[in-house]
């Protein structure tokens, strides 16, 4: 088979990594790639519209979707007019992470738990119904803000400004145009991904992501300075609950609307004293939590993404095995203005217990890698234990040299 992944992150080389390893593999092509993907198939500059052409023209047999931006914006029915699989879901199925107002309004149609919530596309009428709200109170723009769209506020002050700056400011770009506010759950948040065909489906392995900054989950939220496999707050009993709650529902009404969801729902959980409470949904595999997830799978993943794509997943037994931790190395300033072009040295080779994953990465005019982005890279290991999976990254985190460098000691660590 001849695949092509959409995308340049750590994800994706994470994905191709774990496609590369199938021997129904012919070719890996990746758009844009990065300077890790290169090393496991060929990178090319494409644009949303040059996809399915491209994909036609070089007999692709299956494309990957990393991001949710390209499947918001129609990737994968403007694939589907080509007859050209497309492991992701089509735009319809897509606004579940597209727009906030939409997932919360589905998650209301389907009875999913969820925290209460207002949409306002006016901004007066926003505030002023701000001030019949206990605090803290979420504030989220509706659309895709690269993840940087959700406010916590502890005040009615902090909320005012929240809306302004979204709403009036257009800090957001048109994704603040419209907001949601939402009641403030308290619990610990978790992650739950399946990978689905339209009507049946797969639960991966869990994973728990640190989104703070600071060691201790203290400072500033980032899109994820690591994480580790799998979770220990999910057991069976709750997997199932979560399956039950969060994931069937969905999948059912996409399915009645026409929106068969092929592809991997992601729900982000806050688990409170009233049972798990969905936060949000996405699209596509999280990032970084794919970079632990997929080495302890037990078997192909190709055939599955494929089957999924093509609306029957195959049949097999689809285990996972051991444990993995992996450390997100950052760039100085990140998250507020992380510093690039900083030249990166002693990157350790992958082996059969350890993957150093390109995330914001390039080859500068001379041909030297160096720093491209806030999140450098997710150095991953694997063994039989957290203990020896975290022992191993941390001693591969060593190894790489950076000025700048910087990344949490406690990647692993029970809070």
């Amino acid at each position: 088979m001849q695949v092509l992944v959409i995308g340049g992150g750590g994800r994706e080389h994470a994905l191709g990594w774990k496609i590369s390893q199938s021997p129904l593999l012919k070719k890996l092509w990746f758009a844009p790639g990065n300077p890790g993907t290169a090393t496991l198939g060929e990178n090319v500059s494409l644009s949303l519209e040059a996809i399915p052409s491209f994909a036609q023209e070089h007999k692709i047999d299956l494309v990957v979707a990393g991001p949710e931006q390209p499947l918001v914006d129609g990737l994968a029915d403007k694939l589907a007019a080509v007859d050209i699989p497309c492991f992701g879901p089509v735009s319809g199925a897509a606004q579940l992470e597209g727009s906030k107002a939409f997932s919360k309004q589905v998650m209301d149609a389907t009875g999913v738990p969820t925290a209460k919530y207002e949409v306002f596309t006016d901004f007066n009428k926003a505030l002023d119904s701000a001030r019949n709200w206990s605090h803290p109170l979420v504030v989220k723009a509706d659309g895709l803000a690269a993840g940087k769209g959700v406010t916590i506020c502890q005040s009615f002050h902090e909320t005012e400004q929240a809306l302004t700056e979204a709403m009036k400011d257009q800090k957001f770009g048109p994704a603040g145009s419209k907001v949601v506010l939402e009641e403030f759950l308290v619990g610990t948040e978790v992650s739950f991904h399946i990978i689905s065909d339209g009507i049946r489906y797969l639960p991966l392995v869990t994973a728990k992501d640190h989104k703070a900054l600071l060691e201790g989950d203290k400072g500033p939220n980032t899109g994820g300075m690591g994480t580790y496999a799998p979770n220990p707050l999910i057991d069976d009993a709750l997997a199932a609950r979560i399956q039950k709650e969060a994931c069937e529902p969905i999948l059912d009404y996409m399915r009645d609307q026409g929106h068969a969801f092929r592809g991997v729902l992601f729900a982000g959980l806050m688990l409170t004293e009233n049972g798990p409470k969905v936060l949000e949904y996405n699209v596509r595999f999280g990032d970084p939590e794919t970079q632990v997830m997929l080495p302890l799978l037990d078997f192909d993943l190709l055939p599955v993404l494929y089957g999924a794509a093509m609306g029957q997943l195959p049949e097999g037994d689809f285990g996972w095995k051991g444990s993995a931790t992996c450390v997100v190395l950052a760039a100085e300033g990140y998250p507020a203005s992380a510093r690039k072009g900083d030249p990166i040295e002693k990157v350790p080779q992958g082996n059969s217990q350890g993957q150093v994953f390109h995330a914001g990465t390039k080859l500068n005019d001379k041909g030297l890698l160096v720093t491209s982005g806030g999140r450098v890279m997710g150095v991953t290991a694997w063994g039989d234990s957290p203990e020896n999976a975290r022992n191993q990254a941390y001693q591969m985190v060593e190894e790489i040299q950076f000025n700048g460098k910087y990344y949490r000691r406690d990647i692993g660590v029970a809070q």
